[in-house]
């Protein structure tokens, strides 16, 4: 079998008050989907729930990924855990309740299902460590330089020197500032480019997705520096920590992994109607062959 990190995404444009029942994201038909994770964007604590491999919900009410820490509010996490994973067929479909406690609409929800398609030997390649081999942990950074308000940009490449190959663990992504000449070093003192509505596709060599639309970069990457999104930031404190990649994507030496970058910020807002600098680091492991 070979393992492929996978995320699917369900976005709604707009969840009336009340709710939305039966919504159904359809998987693809090349391989079957192990969830191992779900995390919700633009939702807030109204809450959802889905169906399993066997057409149960999950869950008997509604339920949310925030959390609660008694006197200081409602929090934001990474997502739910699904332990032991859930394994969904080729094909089917992953049926959704989104609920609405607020009485207004809410508009760009998304529902994300992390996880691996599972792959028949030989149907992709796959691959993976030598017999004998030597670690080393590695860092790769990858800038893209001014990214419009609004555009895409396609086939950003991260290439891999031919000293070794590359396990790719996990990654983030920054709109990094720079000081104020003159002004004290503190954070007030930083002039951060800002965004909001930043989305990535990640592909392989031969330009197959790691998802099924393009993922929010907070919540494929993550961030170091929690200000780095604007007015729309909605739950993203938590994303300075990278998002894993599980597996892990392993690239060999003198290969390349390729990403498209889709920004779709408001040009009237003027926290994020500036072009941005993004800087990609994806981290892991070098792996020597022996």
């Amino acid at each position: 079998m070979v393992e492929r990190h996978h995320d699917y995404s369900l976005t709604i444009p707009v969840v009336p008050p009340g709710g939305m029942f039966d919504v159904p994201l359809q998987l693809d038909t090349d391989a079957p989907f192990a969830l191992r994770l779900v995390r919700s964007r633009n939702l807030g604590i109204s809450g959802f729930r889905f169906q399993t491999p066997t057409k149960n919900w999950q869950s008997s009410q509604l339920r949310t990924d925030l959390f609660q820490i008694l006197g200081r509010g409602v929090f934001p996490s990474r997502g739910l855990p699904v332990y032991p994973q859930m394994v969904y067929p080729i094909g089917s479909q992953i049926v959704c309740d989104i609920g609405n406690g607020t009485g207004e609409n809410l508009t760009n929800v998304k529902l994300l299902f992390r996880g691996s398609k599972l792959f028949q030997d030989g149907s992709i390649p796959g691959p993976t460590y030598p017999p004998s081999f030597a670690p080393l942990t590695f860092a790769y950074q990858t800038v893209v330089k001014q990214v419009p308000v609004v555009g895409t940009l396609f086939d950003n490449q991260l290439h891999i020197i031919n000293d070794a190959d590359f396990a790719m663990r996990c990654a983030v992504a920054d709109a990094w500032g720079l000081l104020v000449d003159g002004a004290p070093g503190s954070i007030n003192s930083i002039l951060f480019q800002q965004f909001s509505e930043v989305y990535v596709t990640l592909r392989d060599e031969s330009r197959k997705a790691y998802s099924n639309e393009p993922i929010h970069i907070n919540d494929l990457f993550g961030t170091t520096t929690p200000f780095s999104t604007g007015n729309g930031g909605n739950d993203d404190q938590v994303l300075y920590t990278p998002g894993l990649f599980t597996p892990e994507i392993y690239i060999p030496r003198d290969h390349s992994l390729y990403f498209d970058i889709v920004r779709n910020d408001n040009p009237a807002d003027p926290s994020v109607n500036m072009p941005v600098d993004l800087w990609f680091r994806f981290h892991g492991s070098k792996v020597f062959k022996q």
